[in-house]
C-alpha cells in the first residue's frame, strides 16, 4: 500500500511581500504537490484562509488584483507614506505619519487604532468569500496574538472573517479583536510564521515561506521613532529565523528592496514567489527520496 506524507505549509507575515505565497501556491498547484493544511499568520492567514475556500491560487491572485485595482484600495491609503532619512517605510511609518500633529495625536490616544474593524472587514469580505472554516477544502489555521496573556493563539474553527482580521490586525493601525475571551492582534508579534501549527496527527513533512523585513545595514538613526523601527526590523527577522528552523523545508525568498505596504509589485512578487515554489519542490523531491528508503 502506498504511503504519502502529507505536507503542511506554514505561510508567514509581511504584508504585500507576503503575496509571494500564492506564486508558491500556484507552482505547487501545477506540479500536483498536494497541501494538506496550512497554517497563517497575517498576510499568511488572508492567502490560506482564500486558497483553502476553492483550492485555486490563480482565484486568489485574481481577486488580489481586482482589490489593488479598487477604490477600497485607495481609500485605505497603502501608498500614502512618507520617506524619511532615506529609509523606505515600515508599518510604523504609517502610525507616525497619521498620528503627527497635535490633533492627531490626541486622537491616537484616545482610540486603539487609527482605522476601523469595519474598513478592515470590507476589505477581508472582497477577498475571502466564506464566513466559517468548516467551509475550507482543507485544514485551515490561523494565528493571532493574545495582547492579554502575551501568546500566539491557534484559530481553527468557527467565524474565519474574524479570525483573519485579528490575526492581520497590525496594532495601532487596526484595532484588536475579541475572540472567545482573547483580546488579538497581529500574529506576527509572537508568531511570524507557524510552522508549529502546520502539522496534522499523522506524520507530515513542514514546509514554511516566510518573507522578514531585510536587515540592510543602516547608517543613522535621527530620532525615537527610527529607534523603534529599526528595533522591530530586527527583532522580526530573528524571530522568524529561529521559528522556520522548526520546518522540514523553509524559504526567505529574495523580494528585494519591495516594502510592506507596496502591493502594487503584485506580478513581480508572484514571479518571485514561483521562483522560490520551484525551489521548495525540488528541496521536497530529495526529502521525499530520503523518506522512502525507510519505508
Amino acid at each position: 500500500m502506498f504511503f504519502r506524507k502529507k505536507i503542511g505549509l506554514a505561510l508567514g507575515e509581511g504584508g504585500a511581500r507576503g503575496l509571494v505565497h500564492i506564486g508558491v501556491l500556484q507552482v505547487f498547484k501545477e506540479n500536483d504537490i498536494e497541501v494538506d493544511i496550512i497554517a497563517g499568520t497575517s498576510i499568511g492567514a488572508i492567502i490560506g484562509a482564500m486558497y483553502c475556500e476553492k483550492k485555486d491560487p490563480y482565484e486568489v491572485e485574481s481577486r488580489f488584483k481586482d482589490f489593488i485595482n479598487s477604490d477600497l484600495y485607495e481609500d485605505v491609503g497603502f501608498m500614502n507614506l512618507e520617506k524619511r532619512g532615506g529609509r523606505q517605510p515600515s508599518f510604523w511609518d504609517q502610525i507616525y505619519s497619521k498620528v503627527k500633529g497635535t490633533i492627531a495625536l490626541t486622537l491616537a490616544q484616545a482610540k486603539l487604532s487609527i482605522l476601523d474593524f469595519k474598513k478592515f472587514k470590507k476589505i477581508i469580505d472582497s477577498l475571502i468569500r466564506i464566513e466559517t472554516f468548516n467551509l475550507c477544502k482543507i485544514p485551515l489555521v490561523v494565528v493571532g496574538t493574545d495582547l492579554r496573556y502575551g501568546r500566539d493563539i491557534p484559530i481553527c474553527v468557527g467565524d474565519l472573517k474574524r479570525a483573519v482580521i485579528a490575526s492581520a490586525s497590525v496594532p495601532g493601525f487596526f484595532p484588536p479583536v475579541e475572540i472567545n475571551n482573547h483580546l488579538l492582534s497581529d500574529g506576527a508579534i509572537a508568531c511570524p510564521v507557524p510552522v508549529k501549527y502546520a502539522r496534522l496527527r499523522d506524520e507530515t513533512i513542514t514546509i514554511g515561506v516566510a518573507v522578514p523585513p531585510k536587515l540592510t545595514p543602516i547608517q543613522d538613526i535621527e530620532n525615537a521613532v527610527e529607534l523603534l523601527i529599526r528595533a522591530e526590523e530586527i527583532n522580526m527577522y530573528y524571530l522568524t529565523c529561529e521559528m522556520l528552523k522548526d520546518a522540514d523545508i523553509s524559504t526567505i525568498p529574495d523580494i528585494g528592496d519591495i516594502q510592506w505596504n507596496e502591493f502594487h509589485h503584485i506580478d513581480e512578487l508572484i514571479e518571485i514567489g514561483r521562483e522560490a515554489g520551484k525551489k521548495l519542490i525540488r528541496k521536497l523531491h530529495k526529502k521525499m527520496g530520503v523518506i522512502k528508503r525507510f519505508f
